[in-house]
């Protein structure tokens, strides 16, 4: 049998007898029971989300399995719908994004922002399959899975933005450190065709560069270049 809802006139005078401390806990546990959107509708009241700096000085500490955490779950988040949010499109709103549809874009170019510093430190095994999860949800958006996030206009993973310059050498760099070379080559492959074929010649240049002397050859093999 369900409870009955208890009113806010009765739960309020019960908590205004709590202490600050007390109460900040309660915030942190109703923030955690609401979806990614309902986040923004509740708290977006009271708090400017574009004056906050969104990467926490805990998250600037994060270790390497923590954003592998991270990642996943935003990844099992973003399959479940939490970030989608739509809204009643019209001639005037059609390039409009919901705020579910922004907050999931932003903390996907975070993630992958994280991924590149991570890279640059060496910890390639995490980056690699934190990436390959960012990278697969970029890819249910091209295949036009239209219950990760709500696009009003045209959906696909360049309404995200992603900075291909700075992911691509990074993701790259890490593929090369832990990848055999039929595989590395068989995934720059894949990742080019989907995010950098506007300057594949260019991309193909930092995975050569990156790779070691038998991921070049299966490289340059699956190229057609040998």
């Amino acid at each position: 049998m369900a409870r009955k809802r208890i009113d806010w006139e009765t739960l309020e005078p019960a908590l205004r007898k709590r202490k600050k401390e007390e109460l900040l806990k309660v915030l942190r546990d109703a923030y955690q029971a609401l979806s990614a959107s309902d986040v923004v509708s509740v708290f977006g009241a009271y708090v400017d989300f574009t004056t906050l700096d969104l990467q926490s000085p805990r998250s600037q500490g994060m270790a390497p399995n923590r954003l592998l955490a991270a990642v996943q779950n935003f990844h099992n988040q973003s399959l479940a719908g939490q970030y989608y949010e739509s809204f009643q499109v019209n001639s005037q709103n059609f390039m409009e994004k919901s705020e579910g549809t922004e907050l999931w874009i932003s903390e996907c170019n975070q993630l992958f922002d994280k991924c590149v510093e991570f890279s640059a430190q060496g910890h390639h095994a995490e980056v690699h399959a934190a990436m390959d999860l960012l990278f697969e949800l970029l890819a249910q958006l091209d295949i036009g899975n239209d219950e990760i996030i709500f696009f009003a206009d045209e959906a696909g993973s360049w309404q995200v933005g992603l900075n291909d310059e700075k992911v691509l050498p990074a993701y790259f760099t890490s593929l090369a450190a832990v990848a055999k070379p039929e595989d590395y080559a068989l995934r720059v492959m894949e990742i080019i065709e989907q995010h950098g074929s506007y300057a594949s010649e260019n991309f193909f240049e930092v995975a050569r560069k990156v790779a070691n002397e038998a991921q070049q050859e299966a490289l340059a093999k699956k190229r057609g270049l040998i």
